[in-house]
């Protein structure tokens, strides 16, 4: 982001920083890691690789040998990522908040040893968020991303775990047993879970949603295609794609009434915030919204 772009946000925002993006120029008081993105950028292979049943080829297997290091994959995953953190970690970042992969198979499929992934007619629409943590053989992803979440707790972050992809009531009473199961429950030690609006159905069961997290985040562009239909990476459709619709407003504010309502943080998540003035106008009578540029 330039400095011309910063003077477009609203001042009464809380602005955070993105990892793995990071903006020097926001100062902000919480860290939004998203680790989905740390995988694609640093790790490279697909942390389930060894779950496929089909060889690896010749240059994949050595490409990912090399990555290792002759370290074994959960000792590397673990550490390229809990590294990665801790490095972008400031005195001024009171809350360090790290979302759980939230990519697609089509994402993943692009790493090394990808094809262990799904072949999915629509992935944007698959197996992502809940339904990936508790599926074979993608539940060892998920055990490794809680081992990153533990690690970061011994270093004495403040660490809030975000849930990305939640589409429903089940989802949500699914995924805080599967923490539980991992040795994150809620409440323990004061640890906080929040979960992503990508759909709208995660915004109109927001205030039910709320009783099982602590906090909400709304992944702006992702809510922006699934109400409205429109795939934000087409070309064709690109004029037609405008999340400040009434629509997508509407589940926002519905969404910020219901956490100001129990008293919860909201988080908006965009990368063109600056862009959308009348989102930011619509959310800034609360006090309960930090907001993230994730450019």
């Amino acid at each position: 982001m330039n400095q011309n772009s910063s003077s477009s946000l609203h001042p009464s925002l809380n602005i955070g920083e993105f990892l793995p993006k990071l903006d020097t120029e926001f100062e902000g008081s919480h860290l939004f890691v998203s680790l989905s993105e740390l995988i694609l950028e640093h790790v490279f292979y697909h942390p389930a690789y060894m779950e496929s049943k089909e060889p690896l080829d010749e240059v994949e297997a050595a490409s990912i040998n090399a990555i290792l290091g002759g370290l074994d994959v959960e000792t590397h995953f673990v550490s390229t990522l809990t590294n990665q953190i801790l490095s972008a970690v400031k005195p001024n970042h009171t809350v360090v908040r790290v979302s759980l992969s939230g990519a697609d198979s089509d994402s993943f499929s692009s790493l090394l040893g990808g094809n262990v992934d799904l072949q999915e007619t629509n992935p944007a629409l698959g197996v992502r968020g809940v339904s990936r943590f508790a599926a074979q053989p993608f539940n060892r992803q998920f055990a490794l991303e809680c081992k990153v979440i533990k690690v970061l707790q011994a270093q004495d972050c403040n660490v809030e775990i975000v849930v990305p992809f939640v589409r429903g009531l089940s989802d949500a009473a699914k995924i805080i047993d599967l923490l539980a199961e991992q040795g994150l429950p809620r409440g323990l030690n004061g640890l906080k879970v929040l979960y992503t609006v990508d759909v709208p159905a995660g915004a109109l069961l927001s205030e039910r949603l709320l009783h099982y997290f602590d906090g909400v985040v709304v992944n702006l562009e992702n809510l922006a295609q699934f109400t409205l239909g429109i795939d934000r990476l087409s070309e064709e459709l690109e004029y037609l794609f405008d999340p400040q619709s009434d629509a997508v407003i509407q589940l926002i504010e519905q969404v910020v009434k219901s956490a100001h309502g129990s008293n919860k943080p909201v988080v908006v998540c965009s990368n063109a915030l600056e862009q959308y003035a009348r989102i930011q106008e619509s959310v800034t009578d609360y006090d309960n919204v930090d907001a993230v540029v994730t450019l």
